[in-house]
C-alpha cells in the first residue's frame, strides 16, 4: 500500500494448539477474537505514545532506547495513517493557505473531528481504567480514528495541491504529505473495516436487528466457503 512491509495480512490454515495453551472453554474462540480486538481498538491510536525512550542518561536508560528505536523502526509511517493532523496549521501557514477561506473552513471541520475523536479516546480509556468490561468505544473511536484520516488527507491535498503526490527531498516536508495520502487508508482496514466496526454500533448501540446468518452455529472450518450458486 505505501511501501512498508508492516501492513499485512496473515493466515493460519489448519492450526492445531495444545489443550493446556486453550485460552477461555472449548467454542469461545470468538468470543476471545472479537474481545482481544475491542482492546487493538481502544489502542488504535496509541502507537504514537507507546514505547516512549527515557531521556535518563544512565546506561540502561540509553540501552533502552536504543532498543525502543530499533524495534519501532518498521511503524516509523504509522502517525501517517492517521492523518497527522498536527500538521495542518504548520502546512497552512507555510503555504498561505491559511488565508483562503475554503481551506479554513475545511481546517476547521477536521479539528472540530480531531478533538470530539480524542474526547471519545479518553471516555474510553477512563472505562478501561475502572475496570469496566470491553464495550462497543472501541468501534466509536475506530470509526472515528478513519474519519479524521480521511479528512485529513483531504485537507493536505488542499493545501499542497499537485505537489502532495512529489516525492523525495524536493516534495513537500521531504515526502511526509505524499506517504500521508498512501497510508490513510490502512486505517479503515486494520483491526477492522469501517464497515465492521458500524456493524457493531448499529447492532449494540443502535439495538438494530443483525442480518441474517447460516454459520453462527457451527465451526469456521464447516462454514461454506466459494460457494457458486
Amino acid at each position: 500500500m505505501n511501501g512498508h512491509a508492516s501492513f499485512n495480512q496473515v493466515f493460519f490454515t489448519n492450526a492445531e494448539i495444545a489443550p493446556e495453551f486453550i485460552v477461555g472453554e472449548p467454542g469461545e474462540g470468538w468470543k476471545i477474537a472479537t474481545t482481544t480486538l475491542m482492546h487493538e481498538r481502544r489502542g488504535a491510536d496509541g502507537l504514537r505514545r507507546a514505547a516512549m525512550a527515557s531521556k535518563r542518561p544512565e546506561r540502561c536508560y540509553a540501552e533502552e532506547a536504543e532498543e525502543i528505536a530499533h524495534q519501532l523502526e518498521p511503524y516509523k509511517w504509522y502517525p501517517q495513517r492517521m492523518g497527522r493532523v498536527d500538521l495542518v496549521m504548520q502546512r497552512a501557514r507555510e503555504t498561505g493557505k491559511i488565508d483562503d477561506p475554503a481551506v479554513r473552513q475545511e481546517i476547521a471541520r477536521l479539528l472540530t473531528l480531531a478533538k470530539t475523536a480524542e474526547w471519545t479516546a479518553l471516555r474510553s480509556r477512563a472505562a478501561q481504567a475502572q475496570g469496566r468490561p470491553q464495550g462497543p468505544e472501541g468501534s466509536l473511536g475506530k470509526l472515528a480514528a478513519s474519519v479524521v484520516a480521511r479528512k485529513a488527507n483531504q485537507v493536505h491535498t488542499m493545501i499542497s495541491g499537485a505537489d502532495a503526490m512529489l516525492t523525495g527531498e524536493d516534495s513537500p516536508m521531504g515526502g511526509v504529505i505524499a506517504e500521508i495520502l498512501v497510508s490513510t487508508p490502512a486505517i479503515s482496514i486494520a483491526g477492522g473495516t469501517d464497515e465492521i466496526q458500524r456493524n457493531i454500533i448499529s447492532e449494540r448501540i443502535l439495538k438494530l436487528p443483525k442480518e441474517p446468518r447460516t454459520d453462527a452455529d457451527r465451526p469456521f472450518r464447516e462454514v461454506p466457503r466459494n460457494v457458486v450458486t
